[in-house]
């Protein structure tokens, strides 16, 4: 197939699809794309796939899914055209749901991508069409029709053989140790829920069994593991759902931007002591009324937009006024002082994990300036943000 003939075909698969098609060529450089209305994405985003496609070409001639930290999706297709030349076929990008305001902010915060580019990336998200699971799988199923293949039948039954091969002996070789593994794993959980510090200590006798080797990603997927657990069991203790639900997404989507076993570590260690800080913690959140429930979990599910006491009781559906004093009734605080202890409550897991300045906590968090932030956070802790982290960082030391 000549490249004019390629660039026909994926010109089809677009229109058929109803979604973007890209071609890299061998500098992973984007040497076509088709709709011509498709705005590619600001030069901060250009190169989160450089990775996938440098991936890919390992695999010629194989249809393969990435996924990236703003979960664009895209097939990725790696072909050899005429002359012996190289390239990447894309289909995509596409979302699975639409990305919200504060999940691009909160990303280009992680990666360190300046927040000036919120509303061009938010653009250029909004571009892209939005497919379910369903749609995803059909998808892949035309592609593998469509372009050509290479008889790797053969290749393919040996790797699949030598996988089940390794997998079955992982497994027999595991078994030995699967009685140890249960004990000390139930012992690291009944120390957590006691809400003692010696979790700490225990998770990671435990983790040194479960994970034993240096694989980043092996070790991104245990946290993963750590801190759903961890959400699960403060929740069945009684602690806030969505509080619980707000701290786990933070976290799962945080750890995903280390890439050394350091920094890993390091994350690890704040991750069960921010849980186990939420767990002791869970006695000073008494019941609440259905209404206050709502409130609480609209705070938590959009602290990092414009709170107001006007907008959430118009989201209610009541009168400000009486939202106000039966909220002010059963937390003791007032609607926006409990917004701004929620976001101080974030804003000092950003101070110790992370290094963004104090500007992109502040806005990452709603806060309209840097200043009004700091005041904020002094009222509330005692001290400022900024000798808060310095104040955190000499006990480190």
């Amino acid at each position: 197939m000549t490249k004019y003939e390629l660039i026909n075909l994926l010109k089809d698969c677009s229109i058929a699809l109803q979604t973007p098609v890209l071609l890299f060529n061998e500098q992973n450089e984007l040497a076509y794309y088709f709709p011509d209305s498709f705005q590619k994405p600001p030069h901060g985003l250009r190169n989160l796939h450089k990775t996938y496609l440098s991936e890919s070409r390992k695999h010629p001639f194989m249809i393969q899914l990435y996924k990236d930290p703003y979960d664009q999706y895209l097939f990725l297709y790696p072909w050899e055209g005429d002359q012996g030349k190289e390239y990447v076929i894309g289909i995509g990008p596409f979302l699975q749901q639409k990305v919200s305001t504060k999940h691009v902010r909160m990303n280009l915060v992680m990666n360190e991508i300046s927040t000036e580019l919120e509303s061009q990336v938010t653009q250029y998200l909004e571009q892209l069409p939005v497919f379910n699971l369903v749609q995803v799988n059909s998808m892949k199923r035309l592609i593998n029709q469509l372009l050509p293949q290479k008889e790797i039948e053969d290749t393919v039954a040996a790797f699949e053989n030598e996988k089940i091969r390794k997998h079955y002996q992982k497994f027999t070789q595991s078994l030995n140790s699967y009685p140890e593994l249960v004990a000390s794993r139930q012992k690291f959980i009944d120390l957590f829920k006691k809400g003692d510090i010696k979790t700490i200590e225990e998770y990671q006798l435990y983790r040194e069994k479960v994970v034993k080797d240096s694989n980043i990603r092996s070790w991104k997927n245990q946290m993963i593991r750590l801190v759903s657990e961890l959400g699960y069991i403060c929740v069945g203790q009684g602690a806030v759902q969505d509080e619980v639900d707000s701290l786990c997404d933070f976290y799962i989507t945080f750890l995903e931007t280390k890439e050394t076993l350091d920094d890993l570590k390091s994350l690890e260690l704040n991750i069960l002591q921010s849980f186990l800080d939420r767990l002791n913690k869970v006695g000073d959140f008494p019941h609440n009324s259905p209404l206050v429930e709502r409130a609480q979990r609209y705070i938590f599910q959009n602290l990092t937009t414009n709170l107001t006491l006007k907008g959430i009781a118009e989201i209610l559906n009541v009168n400000p006024n009486y939202l106000s004093g039966v909220f002010t009734k059963e937390r003791g605080v007032s609607i926006t002082q409990f917004i701004n202890q929620q976001r101080i409550k974030e804003a000092k897991e950003l101070l110790c994990i992370t290094q963004h300045s104090l500007m992109d906590i502040s806005l990452l968090l709603g806060y309209n300036s840097q200043s009004y932030f700091t005041r904020v956070f002094k009222s509330i802790e005692g001290i400022g943000p900024k000798e808060f982290r310095q104040k955190y960082r000499s006990k480190e030391e």
